[in-house]
């Protein structure tokens, strides 16, 4: 999507750029861009707003469902995003072969998981793999494992 830097002092770009993606391949560019590493994204979140980026990617997260990968599975997974020193929840709702988001958090989710921001992109974007970041502690996981290891499966990257 982008082959130059992020400079993040031309928010008016740094805003065109967010409002350009639209699949995980064109967030993968952003991550891809030279210079892009965790202050860079940090800084890119701050800019864009952690709320409104937040609330993109779960979007998306729904466009991207494929739920007959689910195969019938319903439950409903909670996400904890830490950015710019506070921590967001957001939810997805996964029954009758769709993917459904809301902010805040679930009442009884079968899974939560706790990330930093940078780390919900790179998942997102296909840059890092949600069982390794379970195994090497990036992504806190409680509840059915069994079944939050089966979520990764059910998006196109």
């Amino acid at each position: 999507m982008t082959e130059t830097a992020i400079d993040l002092d031309d928010t008016e770009a740094v805003h065109a750029l967010f409002d350009r993606i639209a699949s995980p391949a064109e967030l993968r560019g952003i991550l891809d861009a030279p210079g892009a590493d965790e202050s860079t994204i940090e800084g890119f979140v701050a800019v864009i707003g952690a709320e409104r980026l937040l609330d993109r990617v779960f979007d998306l997260m729904c466009e991207h469902f494929v739920g007959e990968r689910a195969g019938g599975e319903s439950g409903v997974v909670q996400w904890n995003v830490r950015a710019g020193g506070a921590e967001y929840s957001y939810h997805l709702t996964v029954a009758d072969g769709a993917a459904t988001r809301s902010s805040g958090p679930a009442d009884k989710p079968r899974v939560t998981l706790n990330l930093t921001a940078g780390d919900l992109l790179r998942l997102c974007a296909g840059k890092l793999s949600g069982v390794q970041a379970v195994m090497s502690g990036k992504i806190k996981l409680q509840g059915d494992m069994m079944w939050g290891a089966k979520l990764p499966g059910w998006f196109n990257i």
